[in-house]
């Protein structure tokens, strides 16, 4: 800010020598002593850069500076009162709506259901919406707006864009195959019995981060995925796992209902679950909810 040395102490006594016209009397107003008044309406003066106050012997009068500044700033301490007031009431974020976001073929049932239940026992005025959209879906309405928390994978979040988030499951990483591929037959699979497997894979557009990852851990088992499919979201993968195109991986929170499935988990490789908001939303009923979540988040790994 320009003018950030400003203070709301300085506008006080500025406002307050505006109205009486007289520093003696403005100073008796405030309680404070006059020479004290005085100082701070000067400081203020070289902070703007211009007077505010002619001063002469038989009365002081405000410049056309002083007039404008007057005008556009008178009641701002009222105002800013009221507000302090306002935020000390105690039902603050109820009878709000809050749109919450989860990633499509998440299993949410392992945490959400009681986190919503808890939260709608406590906060009945609230009024709450879920929706289920893709990864880009879900990313793009957090940002623009149109969802003020969403439930999805750690490697989607990008801290530039100024997004909060919390931590509300660990899960690991899943080998998805149908279940004719020889290796389903196995007990156990890592990511490097991978190597020779064609993979299904989200697409870039969708999910560059996602992408990156998968590309990534294969890579640290020392090979490159060879990717026969790009796809729009994580129905569509699974369809074609199912069909045999390829392999896929996975996090432990995607619905694996299927019996042409096999699924394996993958040791040592992990994939957080997080609830992620924008920085800059300003519904009142945010804190509500995340405060409640991560209480029952706590509880649930106790």
């Amino acid at each position: 800010m320009k003018y950030e040395k400003v203070t709301l102490l300085q506008i006080e006594y500025f406002l307050a020598t505006a109205k009486h016209l007289n520093f003696t009397e403005a100073a008796k107003s405030l309680y404070v002593s006059q020479p004290s008044l005085s100082r701070q309406i000067a400081i203020l003066e070289n902070e703007i850069g211009t007077k505010l106050f002619f001063r002469t012997n038989r009365n002081v009068r405000l410049t056309s500076a002083g007039i404008v500044l007057f005008n556009e700033i008178n009641g701002v301490i009222d105002y800013i009162e009221n507000a302090i007031e306002n935020a000390k009431e105690p039902n603050l974020g109820e009878n709000c709506t809050l749109t919450i976001g989860c990633l499509e073929s998440m299993n949410t049932s392992t945490f959400l259901p009681n986190i919503i239940r808890k939260f709608k026992e406590k906060h009945k005025n609230i009024n709450l919406i879920l929706e289920s959209h893709s990864f880009r879906e879900l990313r793009e309405k957090m940002i623009n707006g149109k969802l003020d928390i969403i439930f999805t994978l750690s490697f989607e979040i990008d801290d530039s864009l100024g997004i909060l988030w919390d931590t509300v499951y660990r899960g690991n990483s899943y080998i998805v195959m149908d279940s004719s591929n020889p290796l389903a037959s196995y007990s156990n699979l890592s990511i490097q019995d991978l190597k020779n497997e064609k993979f299904v894979i989200i697409s870039r557009d969708e999910s560059p981060k996602g992408f990156d990852a998968i590309i990534n851990i294969c890579r640290k088992n020392g090979f490159e995925p060879k990717i026969v499919k790009q796809l729009p979201n994580v129905e569509s993968v699974l369809l074609c796992v199912e069909a045999g195109l390829g392999v896929a991986l996975f996090d432990s929170q995607v619905r694996y209902n299927n019996k042409n499935i096999k699924v394996f988990k993958v040791e040592n490789d992990y994939i957080d679950v997080i609830m992620a908001w924008k920085k800059e939303n300003m519904n009142s009923s945010i804190p509500h909810f995340v405060n409640g979540v991560l209480s029952e988040v706590k509880l649930i790994n106790l």
